[in-house]
């Protein structure tokens, strides 16, 4: 149970940054597309998902530190681009995001299980208890299996980061006044990024996938051979 307990923060995190990455690029360009004003079209969809988070938040009654952060980058990076006018910093706001979850996967490292541990071991069961007790049993037992997922989560975690640098060297690299086309090549860079982590994520995931699937074939046989034994 302490597993499942720690697991349900870690990615319930990361989905928040993920849906805040998708709500705000489309939600810019529906703005925009109404002549909302870019640093409100920047800003109004991040608030949308932070008021989510703070819903959360106060529906659970318990500390959603991510949800915290979103909030705060909010307002930091509003206050300062409507302080200074440049509408660079609003749109930093989204890089900054996935510099956050890029780091959230690398401290994961740090915890008792890795983040694609958790949440491969939460989703990929298909509510089978033969395969979540093969997770599981990966996990405690195959060193091959640990090694396998952290690798995974460090090559993910990384990429997130890199990409994020990337993409803040993009929006500068133009000037303010042509902010739609930096904003443009940096969500083109930040879909790759999705794009690179997918193939890195399938062809890691393979080793850590064979492992699991001779725990699901012994767990079975277990079963059958106790079946058998157990018939008159």
């Amino acid at each position: 149970m302490a597993h499942t307990t720690q697991s349900r923060p870690q990615v319930g995190g990361l989905l928040t940054i993920i849906l805040e990455l998708v709500v705000s690029i489309a939600g810019y360009y529906c703005l925009r597309a109404f002549g909302i004003g870019v640093i409100w079209s920047l800003a109004i969809p991040g608030i949308v998902v932070g008021l989510i988070a703070l819903g959360s938040t106060i529906r659970r009654r318990k500390l959603d530190a991510t949800g915290i952060l979103v909030l705060l980058e909010l307002a930091a990076t509003l206050a300062l681009s409507l302080s200074t006018g440049d509408v660079r910093i609003a749109a930093c706001r989204q890089p900054l995001y996935v510099l956050l979850g890029g780091v959230f996967c690398l401290c994961t490292l740090l915890a008792a299980r890795p983040l694609t541990a958790t949440f491969i071991g939460s989703a990929a069961t298909f509510g089978d208890p033969v395969r979540a007790k093969a997770f599981e049993l990966a996990w405690q037992e195959s060193p091959d299996y640990r090694r396998a997922q952290r690798a995974m989560t460090f090559a993910v975690g990384s990429i997130m980061v890199i990409d994020s640098g990337l993409r803040v060297l993009v929006i500068y690299l133009f000037p303010a006044s042509r902010i739609d086309l930096s904003l443009l090549l940096s969500n083109g860079a930040g879909i790759v990024m999705f794009v690179l982590i997918g193939f890195v994520a399938r062809a890691m995931v393979m080793p850590a996938r064979r492992i699991v699937l001779d725990y699901v074939d012994r767990l079975k046989a277990e079963a059958e051979a106790e079946a058998e034994a157990g018939r008159p």
